[in-house]
C-alpha cells in the first residue's frame, strides 16, 4: 500500500514538474493531435475511393482518345433545358401586330370597353429576346375581365400577364375598372439588309 502511494505522488509530481515547466498547452496540443489523426483515419477511405473513381474516367478518356472515339456529350443542365423550351414559346416578328388585335379583339368579345393602350417595346439582352409591352385599361365586370385574362394565357403562351389592378367607384356597382399590363415576348426582329439578302438567295 506504501508503495502505491509512494508511485502515485512520484506521478503527480513529475506531471507538476511538467505544467511548471512545459505549461498546460501541451495535453491540448497532444489531444488536437489525437482528434487530426482519427479525422484522417476516418476520411483516407473516402477520399481513396474518390481518387480511383477519377483514375476510371480519366482512364475511359484515354481510351477513347486512343480509339478514336467520340466523346459522351455533356449531360444538358436543367437551365439550358429551361431556356430552350423559353425560346420555342416566343412569338415570331409577324406575329407581334396580330396577337395585340387578338388582345383588344378577345376584350371587345368579352363586354369589355377600351378607350385606349399604351404600348413599348423593349429588349432582354440575357433572354436574347425582344418584348412589346401592353397597357390596357378596360372597364366591364369583374367575371368578365377574369374569363378574358384566362383566355389570353390558354390562347397565346408568349404572352405574360405583368400587372392586374382593379377600382370600383362606389359599393354595389357591378362595373369595375381594370388596368392590365401585358408583355409578348418574340424573337428579335431581323436587320432589313439580313432579311433582303436572305430573300434574293431564297430566289437565286
Amino acid at each position: 500500500m506504501n508503495r502505491v502511494a509512494l508511485i502515485a505522488d512520484r506521478l503527480r509530481l513529475r506531471t507538476e514538474i511538467g505544467l511548471h515547466r512545459h505549461g498546460p498547452w501541451w495535453p491540448l496540443l497532444a489531444l488536437a493531435f489525437c482528434l487530426l489523426l482519427g479525422l484522417s483515419l476516418i476520411l483516407m477511405p473516402a477520399l481513396r475511393n474518390e481518387l480511383a473513381a477519377k483514375e476510371a474516367v480519366l482512364g475511359e478518356l484515354r481510351v477513347r482518345v486512343a480509339s478514336g472515339a467520340q466523346p459522351v456529350a455533356a449531360v444538358e443542365s436543367a437551365s439550358e433545358r429551361h431556356y430552350q423550351a423559353f425560346q420555342r414559346t416566343l412569338a415570331e416578328e409577324g406575329q407581334v401586330l396580330p396577337s395585340i388585335q387578338a388582345v383588344l379583339d378577345s376584350a371587345a368579345r368579352h363586354g369589355l370597353s377600351s378607350n385606349h393602350a399604351e404600348y413599348l417595346r423593349g429588349r432582354d439582352l440575357r433572354a436574347q429576346a425582344e418584348t412589346v409591352q401592353m397597357i390596357v385599361p378596360v372597364k366591364g365586370r369583374y367575371a368578365d375581365v377574369r374569363r378574358w385574362i384566362e383566355e389570353l394565357l390558354a390562347t397565346q403562351v408568349f404572352l405574360a400577364v405583368n400587372e392586374l389592378g382593379f377600382k370600383r367607384d362606389a359599393i354595389g356597382v357591378n362595373e369595375i375598372e381594370a388596368r392590365v399590363r401585358l408583355t409578348i415576348w418574340h424573337h428579335p426582329s431581323q436587320p432589313a439588309g439580313r432579311a433582303a439578302g436572305d430573300v434574293d438567295a431564297e430566289g437565286g
